[in-house]
């Protein structure tokens, strides 16, 4: 794995793209007989869709949509212009970057291999770190006992 060229920097203002859309039917299908073996209930399918590239201008928006069930075969993503209904899904192997950190300060990129614009860990998601400090998501964690390990620390 290869260390990211610039390293990010907490509130440096880059975020994620967040462009929204919905998966429709003959792509949730097209999703299910990429991954036949053992077909999933479809309600394992992102049909939601948030792309998670680095905010852009223009050019396509991604999503994840289902993780495939062989690590070394990727992920299946789905793929859709502002305004248009998104007309494509596609297995993209993972992206080999991660921040070059030690331990458990390691992190992976979570996007696809090639995708533009910076890694995952280089970009903050405003909408994801406001849900993580929001009081019903603090209510909920210590109600579950924080199952998700993502509980907020203070600094």
């Amino acid at each position: 794995m290869s260390a990211p060229e610039r390293p990010a920097v907490a509130g440096d203002g880059r975020t994620i793209c967040a462009a929204q859309a919905r998966l429709p039917l003959q792509l949730i299908v097209l999703t299910q007989e990429l991954q036949p073996d053992p077909p999933v209930h479809p309600i394992r399918i992102m049909t939601s869709l948030r792309c998670a590239l680095e905010s852009h201008p223009e050019g396509p928006h991604y999503d994840l949509i289902r993780e495939h069930d062989s690590a070394d075969e990727g992920a299946i993503w789905a793929r859709w212009t502002t305004g248009i209904t998104p007309s494509a899904v596609g297995i993209l192997r993972d992206c080999p970057a991660d921040n070059g950190a030690p331990g458990a300060e390691n992190d992976a990129c979570t996007l696809f291999a090639g995708h533009p614009g910076g890694h995952s860990f280089e970009f903050s998601d405003p909408e994801y770190e406001a849900t993580l400090t929001s009081p019903e998501y603090l209510r909920l964690d210590e109600q579950f006992g924080g199952p998700t390990g993502l509980r907020p620390t203070a600094d």
